[in-house]
């Protein structure tokens, strides 16, 4: 199964791309922000990332960066 780490700030949008993606038999973990989004990388290493690069904490490309 392909796992997807969906990073956004915005609870709603979080909250429909879990289900839609869920509901096509994707793996989804999500994260809130930068750090989380690191954290959750480390942990489950996800073979897709959807990323907002406007996030409260760090700036999405720092973030992709990272998780590289």
């Amino acid at each position: 199964m392909v796992r997807v780490l969906v990073v956004d700030d915005e609870p709603q949008l979080l909250r429909a791309m879990r289900i839609n993606l869920t509901a096509r038999r994707y793996e989804v973990v999500t994260a809130t922000d930068g750090r989380g989004a690191l954290d959750v990388a480390a942990r489950h290493l996800p073979d897709v990332v959807v990323l907002d690069l406007g996030l409260p904490d760090m700036d999405g490309l720092d973030v992709i960066r990272r998780v590289r």
